[in-house]
């Protein structure tokens, strides 16, 4: 990635409370130790939380920033990692140069549910290239950026009905009800999640409508703030059309696939969530997640990572070279490529011969896991959302003489 002029960048403190000092140490903290040659002057404040000292992530980080140098601080969770210290530091210098700004984010979703801001989450690419700050509902707290004057004043909530969700949610909130703009900014990290907590995530979305009755609907990465009781009778009704709409653009997807690669089973499902439980039940002893150069957002990659106890690795690369990591593909690894469409699905060349599955999902795009066969993964896609629409799709080919296809 090139180098910048410094004088465009803003040296920020990286403040995180973590709870698995490992974690910390092979995602943020290996990171940034990577890139401080071209930012020597970013610091980073860790919080521990072992023992549970700390009631909420707001008491946690608000404790961080009050010992933070730098004039803009960066809230991180512990399992990110920080492909550029220097797109950081641009993005700080962003803020400090305008004060409209009360709060931007890597990665957050505006009124129309457009996820802008591209990160690698988990294992594939999300959210659109933002090349300036875009205006959003809320951000992910996956990584959020303030100035460290301005969250001195006006600290991080430590409401204990947030506690541990939606405290960067509240923040947009309120900046955008002081007349502040929340926004998205091009910070590329990959994060290395291992769980979804939703414990307790639906009473602070309540608590945060409560807040904040003139924002509702608010929409987040987490799912929509309604204030009050979730739509019912027409509302209802539309969220359902919506979903329709969503599974049958997906098929239509699924059927243009099937022709490109029709010895395929084809899925409509999302790999972040089935990718451990692929691991598990394929028995692979390893990941590799490679996502395709589409000109969406700059290349990036990490080695060295682990998810429960499995070495994995990402990278952004070129068809030729994932063509390559199919060919070189040790029996016992996973290898998934993603950011795909039905082009680059051919030329991935022929893929039958292989134990293999291609899916879709409208907010990852096309996908492809080899390693494990179809038949094995059955289970994990079940369910009648995850096949395109009935009629759309002939059987596989090889679905005739094998029962590996779904």
């Amino acid at each position: 990635m090139p180098e910048s002029d410094p004088a465009s960048r803003t040296p920020t403190s990286i403040v995180c409370v973590y709870n698995d000092s490992e974690v910390l140490e092979r995602c943020l903290a290996q990171s940034i130790r990577d890139g401080l040659d071209s930012a020597p002057q970013t610091e980073l404040i860790a919080i521990d939380n072992r023992g549970n000292p700390f009631p909420s992530a707001g008491a946690a980080l608000n404790h961080g920033a009050r010992r933070a140098r730098n004039d803009v601080i960066a809230f991180v969770h512990q399992d990110v990692v920080l492909h550029s210290l220097v797109a950081l530091e641009e993005a700080a210098a962003v803020i400090v140069a305008d004060p409209a700004i009360g709060i931007a984010g890597a990665v957050g979703i505006d009124s129309r549910r457009r996820i802008l801001g591209r990160i690698r989450d988990r294992v594939v690419p999300i959210g659109e290239v933002v090349t300036e700050p875009r205006d959003v509902d809320t951000l992910d707290e996956v990584l959020l950026l303030v100035r460290r004057e301005h969250v001195l004043k006006e600290p991080l909530s430590e409401d204990p009905l947030l506690a541990w969700h939606a405290y960067g949610v509240e923040y947009c909130a309120r900046s955008r009800s002081a007349g502040l703009r929340a926004v998205a900014l091009d910070i590329p990290l990959t994060h290395n999640s291992l769980t979804t907590n939703l414990e307790a995530l639906d009473l602070a979305h309540h608590r945060v409508g409560e807040l904040y009755p003139g924002l509702v609907p608010l929409r987040t990465t987490c799912g929509t703030i309604w204030g009050g009781d979730p739509p019912s009778g027409i509302g209802r009704q539309l969220r359902r059309m919506r979903s329709a709409r969503l599974w049958w653009g997906e098929s239509l997807e699924a059927r243009a696939l099937s022709s490109i690669t029709p010895s395929s089973p084809i899925v409509l499902a999302d790999v972040r969530i089935l990718i451990d439980e692929t691991l598990a039940r394929g028995h692979m002893k390893s990941l590799r997640s490679l996502d395709l150069a589409t000109g969406d957002g700059a290349p990036t990659s990490a080695d060295g990572l682990v998810r429960f106890g499995k070495p994995f690795s990402v990278a952004t690369v070129s068809t030729a070279a994932a063509r390559e990591a199919i060919e070189q593909r040790a029996p016992t690894e996973l290898l998934l490529i993603s950011a795909a469409d039905g082009r680059d699905i051919a030329a991935l060349g022929p893929l039958g011969h292989l134990p293999h599955v291609v899916g879709h999902m409208h907010e990852i795009g096309v996908w492809v896991l080899i390693g494990v066969p179809a038949a094995t993964l059955r289970p994990l896609w079940s369910d009648t959302r995850s096949r395109p629409f009935a009629g759309l799709l002939r059987p596989p080919r090889a679905a005739r003489t094998a029962s590996d296809a779904t």
